[in-house]
């Protein structure tokens, strides 16, 4: 049996709504990433342009959306293997 779990939100705006939190992508199906490697994963699955990427440290992103006032700063790390991953957003 493969392990999946995507505790993640759905887009941008919805991460927007949601403020502060923790997400994390367990798969053992896809290839495996590296912190950046998954946080442009992370960044496809919940369709973030070019347009709410204000900066990009590879590891590390501002986001920003035209809704909202304030950024997101997202964090990616791993989860002890290079299936596992996790992402801090704070509010910048």
């Amino acid at each position: 049996m493969t392990i999946m779990i995507y505790e993640m939100p759905s887009s941008v705006k919805e991460m927007f709504e949601q403020g502060e939190n923790s997400y994390r992508i367990i798969d053992y199906s896809i290839n495996e990433m590296d912190n950046i490697q998954s946080m442009q994963y992370f960044l496809d699955l919940i369709g973030a342009k070019s347009e709410n990427i204000e900066t990009d440290d590879g590891t590390q992103m501002v986001i920003i959306h035209p809704d909202f006032d304030h950024k997101l700063v997202i964090d990616s790390g791993g989860l002890a293997d290079f299936y596992s991953h996790s992402f801090d957003v704070s509010i910048s």
